[in-house]
């Protein structure tokens, strides 16, 4: 009897499983009934047929109408067939309008652009020869097989710089490699990148080349290695030399002197680790250093200004660019005094306000080039200021200074008439007013104007008009109010320009791309920043 419930139990257990299993199977078979009748409707659908108000569309499984049957692939290919003969259509009816639409166009942009393709558009330039030359393949195979040079004794100093620069760029200056350029007493060690060289390195390349030749040191990124100890260990170096002999033609302020370097171009980049008293112990045995650049010194405070003017007297270009730490007081009160300075940099010294900038007019009597790219305190006010004081002025960088506006600009075109160099990049205040003012001066070699929404083709006329023999150097990327005609008329015109840059101004056309006539601008690929439909093109 207990077997006979146990089975009874089984078999009851059985029958619901079986009956969800037939259900299942059934849904299966109705599933697939219902994709069946979907699919003789849809071949019923698209091999018929019916008219726009025919009510037995009403129910068709595909919703949206008349749309609807540009959903099959008979329907598709029939659009492409029509779409594909009405584009030829639109082509021959433009063709033999002649170029109409093209000369309305210029009737249009206004009377005062006349300009026509001196070349055929449609005809693109063939791109620059891609042949490298000789002396680039040479300079490739020996930065392939660098760690095999035992010696670059006997290589002019050119020839090492652009050796040491492909180096850098392969990202191969590993501490062996380095002290090739620094043996055999080079007269310039120029190494762009010392990211790969820790203090030891560093320390032992800087006493290698400390040699009565060395007349260039340019180290660039080597805040890794270069700290205090690195400037303590060239200065010692220094101290072991004999006598500079600078010529009878050398002030009393470089006299020559015991224990000191011929240094005249020194520049460290990226010095991080780098203090004052570290700074002053490199200025202390090269006192006659007429190019100095100490850039990204977070631990510089601008206490090394003070004696800026004793340790280095013949002093003309100075570049302070990223030291954050250097007060515009200090600043105020250390520049004037050094009367030979013509070049100053001052990038991303948020700290350079109005009151610099008035100090500077006052006091740099020979200043001419002026950078203060990232200096939002710098307004109007100081830029007048300058303007008014220093007339001699030829050379003003004013990037990402939100506070300018065409009043500085104004400034500038009314005291500095010898302006040669405006650089203007990201200053959305600026309108086409300011910049005309400036070229209508007649010496623009160099107008940089990135990113500035007022620069349009009034602009251009304007430089055409008065500085199409000066200009030379051209960059309006993302300025969308600048037309082939502008551009073209400007480029046509110019016979000294050398590059012009068209990053992100997609409303130039291939019609100026290849239809300007400056051939040597397009022989040169000066042009640089545009994609036109020909492979190589700039």
């Amino acid at each position: 009897p207990a077997e006979n419930g146990e089975t009874g139990a089984q078999q009851a257990q059985q029958e619901p499983a079986e009956d969800g299993k037939n259900g299942q199977a059934r849904q299966r078979v109705d599933r697939r009934a219902e994709m069946a009748d979907i699919a003789r409707r849809r071949a019923q659908h698209f091999a018929t047929f019916r008219d726009e108000d025919d009510e037995q569309d009403a129910g068709n499984v595909h919703a949206g109408g008349n749309e609807a049957r540009t959903l099959g692939p008979w329907s598709s290919a029939v659009e492409l067939v029509n779409a594909r003969e009405q584009a030829a259509e639109a082509r021959r009816q433009k063709v033999a309008k002649g170029g109409a639409d093209e000369e309305e166009e210029e009737a249009a942009a206004g009377p005062h652009l006349s300009w026509k393709p001196g070349r055929d558009p449609k005809t693109p330039r063939l791109p620059p020869c891609p042949v490298r030359p000789l002396f680039e393949l040479c300079i490739a195979m020996l930065v392939e097989h660098a760690d095999c040079i035992d010696s670059l004794a006997g290589l002019p100093d050119v020839i090492r710089a652009r050796l040491a620069s492909a180096v850098c760029e392969a990202k191969l200056m590993t501490p062996e490699v380095a002290m090739l350029f620094a043996r055999d007493a080079p007269g310039e060690v120029v190494l762009p990148t010392c990211v790969l060289l820790d203090p030891p390195a560093l320390t032992e390349l800087v006493a290698e080349c400390a040699t009565p030749k060395l007349e260039v040191l340019e180290l660039g990124f080597c805040g890794r290695g270069f700290t205090d100890g690195t400037a303590g260990a060239l200065a010692k170096a220094a101290h072991a030399l004999p006598p500079v002999d600078t010529g009878p033609s050398t002030s009393k302020h470089a006299q020559a002197s015991k224990g000191a370097l011929n240094v005249r171009r020194l520049l460290l980049g990226g010095v991080y680790r780098l203090s004052d008293e570290g700074v002053e112990q490199v200025l202390g045995v090269t006192p006659h250093v007429e190019y100095l650049s100490i850039t990204d010194g977070s631990r510089i405070d601008g206490a090394m200004l003070h004696n800026l003017r004793t340790l280095t007297p013949a002093l003309r270009n100075l570049n302070l660019s990223g030291c954050r730490g250097i007060t515009g007081a200090t600043l105020s009160s250390n520049l004037p005094p050094l009367k030979s300075l013509t070049h100053l940099t001052l990038d991303g010294c948020v700290l350079v306000d109005d009151g610099v900038m008035s100090a500077l007019g006052q006091g740099c009597s020979s200043l001419t080039h002026l950078s203060v790219t990232l200096c939002p305190a710098v307004t109007d006010t100081g830029v007048s200021a300058l303007a008014a004081t220093r007339p001699g002025l030829t050379s003003i960088r004013l990037d990402h200074c939100a506070k300018v506006t065409d009043r500085s600009l104004t400034a500038l075109a009314a005291g500095c008439k010898g302006l040669k160099r405006l650089s203007v990049c990201r200053v959305s205040k600026i309108t086409s007013a300011g910049l005309n003012a400036v070229a209508q001066n007649g010496c623009l070699e160099q107008l940089l104007a990135s990113h500035v929404p007022g620069c349009d083709d009034s602009v251009m006329c304007t430089l055409v008009s008065h500085c199409k023999e000066t200009l030379s150097d051209l960059d309006i990327s993302f300025c969308r109010g600048v037309s082939d005609q502008g551009l073209g008329h400007l480029v046509d015109s110019c016979e000294q320009l050398q590059q012009v840059l068209l990053f992100g101004c997609s409303q130039i056309t291939d019609r100026f791309a290849h239809g300007h006539g400056n051939e040597q601008l397009a022989r040169t690929g000066g042009i640089k920043g545009f994609s036109t439909s020909v492979k190589g093109c700039d």
